[in-house]
Parts: structure tokens; C-alpha cells; sequence
């Protein structure tokens, strides 16, 4: 058994809890290897390997000081990481060059969602592993609604982008559309409650360079029976095949609603295969890998103490 620390950085504290079920499974899955594990927000643990969450969201000073310091880490990241940067956004290109380059090289492990991102991390020399979610017992909270008793035609939780913007409003005139963002702050009971109260639960993807679907969105819907109809799949994830229905690419996703919303046995039948897939999803297995990795490593050569760095525990702060 050891110690692991997840250390949660992002934007606001709003989309912090907006992936309140990204912390709480990977928490349980570290937990369930037989491991002692801790999480903070923005603070690291001295005497623990610690996962870092939300790599994008470090400054510069922090990654330099981290990678100075004395502190076992590695990176698990929900975002797409590729061409060089997280999300496309040039501004995090700097990560991934020489300025980032003692960061990485003291990094003991990346996992991710997305094979595109292992692949270019492993390409960077960092020891990479693809992870998809699967089942944990705390984020099954559902109530099991029956459909007669749901009173929201279509939920979605996320971003409202420009690109999102226009058809959430064409589905608002359509039917009964409930929104969550992450300016709602909205914990995950809350999340649960309201998507069990939903016919639909829709998934959207991002204006183009995104052209993929994040997975822990349909895994946790699965969690609750909770039927998800997406947009169409641009990229090729096998790993999230039978969690959602799709919309075809000609097809008008309000039609699809439509559709769907007349279907309720269908819906039921989707919404149980999903369940049921996610039941045979194994998160465990390449967590495992990674972190016999980072024991390996330390026992190859880190048994000396480091100093630690000026600042304490909380790099940056």
C-alpha cells in the first residue's frame, strides 16, 4: 500500500464541482487498489505521489517550481491534449516545449481519456497510459424516475459556448430544456437528481479543432439509467461504444428529439445496455500499471530525500 494525493486545479471553484464525478471515481478507483488517498484543491502532499489534475491551469512558476522540487507527481488530464497543446489553445504550448521540458522529465506517469494524448505524451518520453472511466458505487445515485414521472424533456450539463449556444435555443423552443453550467455551481447529487428527472440527457461536442466526446459525461449518466443521445462522433472511440444514441449527421437534432422522446421503451433499453457496459468497464487495470510504474521508479533510485521547495506544500501559492 502507499500514499497517493490527487491535487485538483482548475479555472473557478464552479468547474471545479462541474467535474465533481472525474475526482470522486478516480478517488474510489485509487482507493478500491488498496492505496491511502487524499485530495486538495491547488495544494500537494510532501510524503505522497501526487496526480495532478488540470495541468493547464498551472502557471509557469508553479510548473518550474514543482519540477524543482522535491514532490513525486504525475498528470492524469480530462482534456484533449494534442498538437502541442491542451484544448488547441496556443497559449499552453509552452507546457509541451523546452520550457516544460524538466517538468515532464520529472513526471512519473500521464494518464488521460484519449489515446491521441497518450501518444503525444509518450512521444515526449513520459511513461503513458489510456484510462476509460467505468463503474464506481458513488456516483450511482440515481432514483430510477419512471418515465411518467420525469418532467424535463432534455438536460445538458456543461459549457454553453457559441457553438453550443444556437441549438440548445432551437431545443428551448422545441421542448422542456433544462441547462446546467458551470456559473451554477451545481454539486453532483443536484446534477443526479435533475438528470433523473430527465427523458434525455444530451452530450455536445465543441466547435472544430474538438472533434471528440468525453467519456465520463455518457459513463456517469450510465451510473443513473440515464438515457444520452449525442451529437455524431467525429473521432473513433471504440471504448465509448453503446454508452449514447446519436443523432445522424444529416438528421435535425431536434427531429432526433422528437424521435426520441416518443420512444420510451427504446430509451429504457438504451439506457440499461449503457448501465450494464459501464458494469464491464475496467478503469482499474492501467491504474495499476501507471503506479507500479511510479513504485518502480522510486525504488530504482528516489529512496534520498529531496529538499523540498521553499514555498511548502502549496507550490505556487
Amino acid at each position: 500500500m502507499s500514499r497517493v494525493h490527487i491535487a485538483v486545479f482548475d479555472r473557478t471553484p464552479g468547474w471545479t464541482i462541474m467535474k465533481e464525478d472525474i475526482y470522486v471515481s478516480l478517488f474510489h478507483w485509487i482507493s478500491a487498489l488498496g492505496h491511502t488517498v487524499t485530495m486538495d484543491s491547488r495544494r500537494f502532499e510532501p510524503r505522497a505521489l501526487n496526480i495532478l489534475v488540470g495541468l493547464q491551469y498551472l502557471s509557469r512558476a508553479e510548473v518550474a517550481e514543482l519540477a524543482a522540487s522535491g514532490y513525486a507527481y504525475a498528470v492524469f488530464d480530462v482534456e484533449f491534449i494534442d498538437r502541442g497543446m491542451v484544448n488547441y489553445k496556443p497559449e499552453t504550448a509552452w507546457l509541451f516545449g523546452a520550457e516544460g521540458r524538466a517538468f515532464f522529465d520529472r513526471c512519473r506517469f500521464f494518464l488521460s481519456y484519449f489515446a491521441d494524448s497518450v501518444r503525444m505524451m509518450a512521444d515526449l518520453g513520459v511513461f503513458s497510459r489510456q484510462i476509460t472511466p467505468g463503474y464506481a458505487p458513488p456516483l450511482d445515485t440515481g432514483c430510477r424516475l419512471a418515465d411518467r414521472d420525469k418532467d424535463i424533456d432534455v438536460f445538458f450539463f456543461g459549457n454553453v459556448d457559441g457553438h453550443r449556444r444556437p441549438l440548445l435555443a432551437r431545443i428551448g423552443e422545441a421542448c422542456r430544456l433544462a441547462v446546467n453550467t458551470p456559473a451554477d455551481v451545481t454539486p453532483l447529487f443536484l446534477r443526479n437528481a435533475r438528470a433523473d428527472r430527465a427523458r434525455i440527457v444530451l452530450s455536445l461536442g465543441r466547435a472544430k479543432p474538438f472533434h471528440h466526446i468525453g467519456p465520463m459525461r455518457l459513463v456517469a449518466m450510465a451510473h443513473l439509467k440515464a438515457f444520452v443521445l449525442s451529437e455524431p462522433a467525429q473521432l473513433d472511440q471504440p471504448e465509448i461504444a453503446g454508452l449514447c444514441a446519436y443523432w445522424a449527421e444529416d438528421e435535425d437534432p431536434v427531429e432526433a428529439i422528437r424521435f426520441w422522446l416518443d420512444a420510451a421503451d427504446r430509451r429504457r433499453a438504451h439506457a440499461e445496455a449503457a448501465y450494464a457496459r459501464t458494469r464491464g468497464l475496467d478503469p482499474l487495470t492501467p491504474l495499476a500499471t501507471v503506479l507500479e510504474h511510479a513504485a518502480g521508479r522510486d525504488r530504482r533510485g528516489r529512496a534520498a530525500a529531496v529538499p523540498e521547495p521553499a514555498c511548502g506544500a502549496v507550490p505556487g501559492a
